[in-house]
């Protein structure tokens, strides 16, 4: 049985190399005694953090609280997705599309922004003329035309109220597409290292 001794950063790379060329786990593990879980454990981190021709070279470390790294975990654990590091890298490629600005999306908000400028101006006169004649004690001008502005007001803003809530529906369905796109495969590659594990 192989010893428990830490590896160096050097057989580590061996291991990622070795494996890459087909030589089986257990040979792997002779050849360095250590034991196969070792090697597992290597590859499963290793395989995108240590690689064959030293690419990644860069550590990164972060601090977040027991709630959100419980919530991260619950996250990954949703999808198959045992090692944060994979996913982070993942994720981390994945930038450029999860934190993407939605254009689309701007410019539907600035089309809204405008409408609402119109109408709002609309009952801003409303209530300046009321003010007017309130300070001139003459009775106030509220006409049938000044209701329906005020309404088509109150109606603009419930309708927006209910597009700006189906907008933001819509980019977390995209945006939860984007995660599911950048972690794709991770869960399928731990299944195959337990499995290969298990026929070990």
């Amino acid at each position: 049985m192989g010893s428990s001794r830490r590896l160096t950063d050097q057989e580590r790379r061996q291991i990622v190399r070795e494996r890459a060329k087909g030589v089986s786990v257990s040979a792997i593990s002779a050849a360095l005694k250590v034991s196969p879980k070792t090697v597992y454990n290597v590859l499963g981190r290793g395989r995108s953090a240590v690689s064959a021709n030293d690419s990644r070279t860069r550590v990164l470390t972060m601090r977040v609280t027991d709630r959100d790294l419980r919530g991260f975990d619950a996250a990954l654990a949703r999808r198959g997705i045992a090692h944060r590091s994979d996913a982070m890298r993942s994720l981390m490629l994945a930038a450029d599309d999860l934190l993407r600005p939605d254009e689309r999306m701007t410019d539907e908000l600035r089309g809204m922004s405008a409408a609402l400028n119109r109408v709002g101006n609309n009952v801003n006169q409303v209530a300046r003329r009321l003010n007017e004649a309130k300070l001139k004690g003459e009775r106030l001008p509220y006409t049938p035309a000044s209701h329906a502005e005020i309404r088509d007001l109150a109606v603009l803003v419930f309708d927006m109220a209910d597009q700006i809530q189906e907008m933001f529906r819509a980019r977390r369905r995209e945006l939860d597409l984007d995660v599911t796109k950048a972690l794709a495969g991770l869960a399928q590659q731990e299944a195959e290292q337990v499995a290969e594990h298990g026929a070990g």
